[in-house]
């Protein structure tokens, strides 16, 4: 590419240069996912320059992804002592806390970042998500949702949340007015891409029992879930969301199929961020089409994992599997009971 090739031209010109190594280390890290390789880059670019913050979150994004998540939040940490109101390292301090379950820092730093944006509605929505995995109570993001102005809804992401909030909550009610009130025909909710608003109505009538009703809906969302995943076919996390639409449809072999498949694309051994992520749909999927036997023993190990932990219906913490409807199939099992015994995490 052509920033690779220059990074490369100016690096022949001046070898120590940290902004050639920087750019050099981001196309490796990008482009080639090749973490090892970017680390590399970045590490000569730190020692050029010490004091730059850019590269210093980017070698904890490298440690995340490695799983040296220990490692991570120290970077990130020395960071913000260097620059204390860079909203940018505060936003991956969020995440990193969030990622290991460290609700009480994530909750801290989260407020750090509401006083730096107080009107950020991606502020005031994470403190309500670490509030409910922490404690989960919704109230918190109930009562910061409606601080939010009517019509503000960039890419629908404040509708995805005012739905969720009323799925955990089990007031289906509540869930169909957020999504009647939003003219969008896709919403924000996923990784890569939108989300049909038919997968919400769907998952509405599925929650309540039913099945019919919810099948219009999931085969009316189905075209733009299996395109995406023929558009991207290496992408892991598109297979993951289309796996977990044929699981809420009980089309079972499939659901496994893509399930696996997105792991496959994406191993934990060479991604501890993506990897994990797609694990958790995969947990997800075995227990909507009653693979329990495969659901509990990944979901006990990915209770302990960091990373474990998103916004969305797949995120695997104490908090999550209590209340959320996707678990219910698994509900009823004694090792589900098990599993919510542990330390809240």
């Amino acid at each position: 590419t052509k920033a690779r090739t220059e990074a490369q031209i100016a690096l022949r010109l001046q070898p120590n240069l940290a902004e050639a190594h920087l750019a050099l280390g981001q196309c490796i890290y990008w482009m080639d996912q090749d973490y090892e390789r970017a680390l590399e880059q970045f590490d000569i670019a730190a020692r050029l320059s010490p004091s730059n913050g850019d590269i210093a979150r980017l070698i904890a994004a490298i440690k995340r992804r490695q799983g040296k998540w220990e490692d991570a939040l120290e970077e990130y940490e020395r960071v913000a002592k260097l620059d204390p109101q860079n909203p940018n390292t505060v936003r991956e301090l969020i995440f990193t806390n969030t990622a290991m379950r460290r609700w009480p820092e994530a909750a801290r730093w989260v407020e750090q970042l509401r006083a730096m944006a107080p009107a950020s509605i991606v502020a005031k929505i994470q403190t309500g998500y670490v509030e409910f995995w922490w404690k989960g109570d919704t109230g918190l993001l109930k009562s910061l949702l409606n601080q939010v102005p009517p019509g503000v809804d960039p890419d629908g992401g404040v509708t995805s949340v005012r739905w969720e909030v009323a799925m955990l909550d089990r007031d289906y009610a509540a869930a169909r007015r957020a999504i009647d009130a939003s003219t969008a025909k896709e919403l924000s909710y996923t990784g890569e891409g939108s989300t049909p608003r038919s997968f919400f109505e769907g998952s509405i009538a599925l929650a309540q029992g039913d099945i019919a009703g919810a099948q219009k809906y999931f085969e009316d969302a189905r075209p733009v879930f299996e395109n995406a995943a023929k558009e991207a076919p290496l992408s892991a996390v598109r297979h993951a969301n289309l796996g977990w639409l044929y699981a809420f449809m009980g089309r079972k072999e499939d659901a496994i199929r893509e399930g696996r498949r997105a792991v496959e694309l994406k191993p934990e051994s060479k991604d501890a961020v993506d990897g994990v992520i797609v694990n958790c749909y995969l947990a997800l999927i075995y227990a909507r089409v009653g693979e329990k036997d495969l659901a509990f023993p990944l979901l006990e190990r990915l209770l302990k994992t960091p990373g474990a932990v998103d916004s969305v219906d797949y995120s695997v913490t104490i908090n999550d599997l209590k209340h959320r409807w996707e678990w219910d199939p698994i509900r009823s099992d004694p090792r589900f009971q098990k599993l919510l015994e542990q330390p809240a995490k």
